[in-house]
């Protein structure tokens, strides 16, 4: 959804930063115009995390998280760009604006996400009515508190209770059946329920809302487990089970563990291991890891130990393969034959299963075993091989300290140079579906342009001391600043945080962002004459750029009578300048 640059600038005019972090994070201390506290982006026992009201901004000494309004919704409550826009316009009384054909989109999922709330209490209130599924729960050693945690529910047996009582309506019944809950007869005009005699499983997204079901059946039956079809709000592959109960639990999410089944899931909660999701009857996907790396980056995949646990696994690893960056720790955890995370951990308990999972091995030691066990690495045909099928993998890599480890144990297991592996890898394409890099700034800004721009950006009201536009010139930065100039003076109220919403995503972003958070460089008395001092400096040479051209061109080939006049008043105004 495109959202105008106007309606973001307004919104940020609305939210008091200090205000807004307030309502999440205690600022118990007051320095100047900065409010300080605990991060809530990682366990700290010193106040760190630091919120200036004036520049609407705040910087993490520790950890480095930083930001505005947009970003600290999108980071606390884990929002994309588009949904943080959406709670801060509801929490300010103001109204996203919306094409017709998404405001129209969007009531048609409002009222889908109200009809699967619906289910869900319906299928609550029915498990508490039902003593057989209660008595199941509790066989399967599922409390009271857990079974609410999770909101599990009960479908009686009958064709059409959830129709008969939700239904009511041709309008209901497209909604029951747009999300999965009815099924149409063949060649008629009615419905019946999809979920008969099952204990419900309620899926919730990553926000809580309620997007789909999961069923299983209480005695013996075909299919054991049903889940709802694709829907506007279920997509199998998107979603993990979970994962929002695991949000509310843990402040920050330091691993994730991914198993295979919801009644998993509820047993590691049951047993206070709270940072289990579950892939919803799929393999895992690139959009369910490109969603767990947003939360944590330390993925624990867990598996039964037979053969088709570990041919699960690697079909994971191959998926993670591409995606794989430095900062990431994949491991693989294979459990005793015949075990499942729910029937290990009500046998041994938290502290037995966490030390399995402590122990789970890492990725590179699963990715060389298992390619290993497919060659025979005695022979020189069978390291060829192992090299071969390793290197097909490691060239998806991006050129990276992970890839360049990777093929160091590559040379030492294959026994082959690693020169000649490197060169193997260097002659490689980028991978198509590998993930672009975020951009890094590496510019190199002379002092004067640098200092500018960082009194700039934290005193946006210095651009209205600039009366007239600066003169071009070649040194970097300087398009840069001139732009920054016309940004503020066009918005002569705008504030640091709203000044860094103009280069979201791009690449000056992690160098403003950089300069919005350093200490004070100079005094609040003496800020005007810096920033006079600095354009000064950026003015003067501008006018050196074009004398010393001038008189180069004069040494080498002489200059006209209009050229002659120009380097004269270049340098009389530069003159004139130094003077003032």
């Amino acid at each position: 959804m495109s959202i105008p640059r106007d309606f973001i600038d307004l919104l940020l005019t609305k939210v008091d930063l200090v205000d807004l972090i307030k309502l999440q994070v205690p600022l118990p201390k007051k320095t100047g115009s900065n409010y300080f506290g605990r991060c809530p982006f990682h366990t700290e026992k010193s106040a760190s995390f630091s919120v200036s009201q004036p520049k609407q901004f705040y910087y993490c000494f520790g950890c480095g998280a930083h930001g505005n309004a947009i970003d600290f919704m999108m980071q606390h409550d884990r929002l994309s760009f588009p949904e943080a826009i959406e709670a801060l316009a509801r929490q300010t009384g103001l109204e996203v604006p919306k094409t017709v054909t998404q405001a129209t989109k969007s009531d048609n999922l409002n009222d889908l996400y109200d009809m699967a709330e619906n289910a869900m209490h319906y299928y609550y209130n029915q498990m508490r009515q039902s003593q057989r599924a209660i008595d199941y729960l509790k066989q399967r050693g599922i409390s009271g508190k857990t079974a609410q945690q999770f909101n599990l529910g009960y479908a009686q047996p009958g064709w059409s209770h959830i129709l008969d009582t939700l239904g009511q309506t041709p309008a209901d019944k497209k909604k029951l059946l747009d999300t999965g809950l009815i099924i149409k007869k063949p060649d008629a005009n009615d419905y019946y329920d999809r979920f008969r005699d099952r204990i419900i499983f309620p899926i919730r997204d990553y926000r809580g809302r309620y997007i789909g079901f999961g069923g299983r059946i209480l005695d013996k039956g075909e299919p054991k487990y049903l889940n709802s079809p694709e829907t506007p709000l279920f997509q199998k592959g998107h979603e993990l089970y979970g994962l929002y109960q695991a949000l509310q639990s843990n402040r920050q999410l330091d691993k994730v563990l991914i198993v295979e089944g919801y009644m998993d899931v509820i047993a590691l909660f049951q047993h206070d291991i709270t940072y289990a999701v579950a892939t919803l009857g799929t393999a895992t996907t690139p959009h369910h890891l490109q969603r767990l790396f947003r939360y944590s980056s330390n993925l624990i995949f867990c598996f039964d130990g037979d053969q088709a646990g570990r041919t699960a696994a690697w079909r994971a690893l191959q998926v993670l393969f591409p995606l794989m960056q430095d900062s990431l720790q994949i491991q693989f955890l294979f459990l005793p034959d015949g075990e499942d995370p729910d029937s290990l951990v009500q046998k041994e308990g938290k502290a037995s299963f966490e030390e399995r999972v402590n122990k789970a091995h890492s990725l590179s030691t699963f990715f060389f075993q298992t390619l290993s066990q497919q060659a025979d690495m005695a022979s020189m045909e069978g390291r060829a091989r192992f090299a071969t099928q390793a290197l097909n993998y490691i060239k998806q890599l991006s050129a990276n300290l992970f890839q360049s480890i990777l093929i160091e144990e590559l040379s030492k297991r294959a026994r082959i140079d690693i020169n000649e592996l490197k060169q193997q890898v260097k002659g490689k394409e980028a991978p198509k579906n590998s993930p672009p890099l975020q951009a890094t700034t590496t510019i190199k800004l002379p002092t004067s342009i640098r200092l500018a721009i960082t009194l700039l950006l934290q005193h946006p009201h210095l651009a209205g001391l600039i009366k007239t536009p600066l003169p071009t010139n070649t040194l970097p930065g300087h398009t840069f600043l001139c732009q920054l100039l016309e940004t503020i003076q066009k918005s002569p109220n705008i504030t640091t945080g709203a000044l860094l919403e103009y280069w979201r995503g791009q690449k000056e972003e992690a160098l403003l962002a950089k300069l919005a958070q350093i200490d004070p460089i100079v005094p609040e008395t003496g800020i005007e004459n810096e920033f006079l001092g600095a354009i000064k400096q950026i003015t003067l040479s501008t006018y050196d750029e074009e004398i010393n051209r001038l008189l180069a061109k004069a040494a080498q080939e002489g200059l006209s009578d209009e050229e002659k006049v120009a380097l004269t008043s270049w340098i009389t105004t530069k003159k004139s300048l130094y003077s003032s």
